[in-house]
């Protein structure tokens, strides 16, 4: 598996403000942005919580998978009581 290298970038306040949504829209999961003040000295740390669309691709196809799994399991199953009847009866 490839690891993702986060993207950190470093930017004056100015810089920043100017175009905010766009910057931050550019941001996946746990990326970075320093924002540096007048002085030189960084002032903030902005941490995207939004999800690479890569990760949510992958979380949809696995849904799909398990849904196509449940189908064929649903389709093979020749007992016409379910599994949770079944285990329960065993139980007792």
């Amino acid at each position: 598996m490839i690891e993702r290298v986060h993207m950190s970038i470093t930017l004056p306040i100015e810089t920043a403000e100017k175009d905010l949504s766009s910057l931050l829209e550019e941001l996946n999961l746990g990326e970075t942005v320093t924002l540096i003040g007048a002085e030189g000295v960084p002032r903030a740390l902005l941490v995207s919580l939004k999800p690479a669309l890569r990760e949510m691709r992958e979380e949809a196809d696995l849904e799909a998978r398990w849904d196509a799994l449940e189908w064929q399991v649903r389709q093979a199953w020749k007992n016409e009581k379910d599994a949770v009847e079944l285990l329960t009866e065993m139980r007792r």
